[in-house]
């Protein structure tokens, strides 16, 4: 008996909230029915107008954006002198792209010269952006050279270190030795501290370079390299990354320098990130132990180890191998560092934020190195 009044009792709120809430949806349908009646009804000029407003107003800010990243890059090539996409021709007429790139303020003659060379996929410009070799040349006042692979060398821009032959990366070498050689004549640069690096396949073309050519270059630095003299095809060469080398290791060097380097030494500096996929850091303990007896450092000369920024994003391990006081032969293993240039930026590919500034150590070890048998 009491039942049907308790139905009752909550059918009525239950009927008032479902007309409250029938009444704002057809209020929020009018509403928008309203404003697009009145857009309709809105002069065409005025909506050409609004819709002119909004598309100046994206290009303005595209514009902004632009101008953010010019300066960016701008900043990242330094405040001296960038000349990009110069031709370098040899005595046999093979050609070579690079850039140059002078500080401000500084007079050329006798000035030192580091030439940088790319890793694949990579060219002048954005090397130069990523490792801010520039700002060290400011603060240094020495030039830097970029050259650049050809694609139809090479259809990623790879140097061709892993074919080491006369026809192939021995060509690719020489023909670097060749600018270096004319741009020292050209500009009257310091012929004792003319030094080279590279990132990857880069370093290993460094490394080339520097082994046919050890009279003219008087220090070395790979960063992310592989092993030296051990591939001899594309598919050897992606195996001597994966892994390194199973071969001896003199003989490899051996194979591909000229003679005159083991009179002469090397001094050379190994850089290689901990995290790397691509490049095995198996191969930076060899290329040390390479340039080890390159060297003529034997086993009575042992390392200093230290480790550096421990607990932070920079930290790294340093080896050196010394020579009375001079350190020859410097190893860092940094350990948050994947398959890019230490220290660089980041919005570059190929380069890292994290770990030590790759740039300031190669620079800071070049400033102890000199060639004088150069000036003999």
């Amino acid at each position: 008996m009491g039942a049907p009044p308790l139905r009752a009792g909550w059918q009525a709120p239950m009927m008032a909230r479902s007309f409250t809430s029938l009444f704002f949806n057809a209020a929020k349908k009018f509403g928008k029915l309203q404003r697009a009646a009145l857009r309709m009804a809105a002069p065409k000029a005025a909506r050409k107008r609004t819709a002119s407003a909004r598309q100046a107003a994206v290009a303005r800010q595209a514009a902004k954006t632009a101008a953010k990243r010019a300066a960016s890059a701008a900043s990242s090539l330094g405040t001296g002198r960038w000349e990009a996409s110069r031709q370098f021709s040899d005595a046999r007429g093979r050609r070579l792209t690079f850039a140059r790139y002078t500080p401000p303020a500084a007079p050329r003659q006798g000035m030192p010269l580091v030439v940088m060379l790319h890793g694949c996929r990579q060219t002048a410009l954005g090397f130069a952006q990523g490792s801010r070799m520039n700002q060290w040349a400011d603060a240094g006042g020495f030039m830097v050279l970029y050259p650049q692979q050809s694609m139809t060398r090479q259809v990623q821009r790879c140097w061709r270190w892993f074919q080491p032959d006369a026809e192939h990366g021995g060509a690719d070498a020489d023909l670097i030795a060749a600018l270096i050689q004319s741009e020292v004549t050209r500009h009257g640069l310091d012929p004792e501290r003319v030094y080279i690096a590279g990132l990857s396949a880069g370093a290993c073309m460094a490394a080339l370079v520097a082994l046919r050519h050890p009279a003219l270059i008087a220090a070395l630095a790979m960063h992310s390299g592989p092993v030296v003299g051990d591939a001899h095809t594309a598919a050897a060469g992606l195996a001597t990354m994966r892994r390194g080398s199973v071969k001896p290791l003199l003989p490899l060097v051996q194979s591909v320098a000229d003679p005159a380097v083991f009179e002469l030494g090397m001094p050379a500096m190994i850089l290689h990130g901990l995290m790397d996929p691509a490049v095995a850091p198996r191969n930076a303990k060899q290329l040390f132990e390479q340039f080890r007896a390159l060297n003529g450092l034997g086993p009575q000369d042992l390392p200093v180890e230290r480790v550096l920024g421990l607990g932070t994003e920079k930290a790294y391990r340093r080896v050196d191998l010394l020579r009375g006081r001079k350190t020859v032969l410097r190893l860092c293993e940094i350990t948050r560092v994947e398959h890019a240039w230490s220290g660089g930026d980041a919005s570059v590919r190929y380069h890292a934020r994290s770990g030590p500034d790759a740039s300031a150590l190669i620079w800071r070890f070049f400033q102890g190195q000199r060639r004088v048998a150069a000036a003999r």
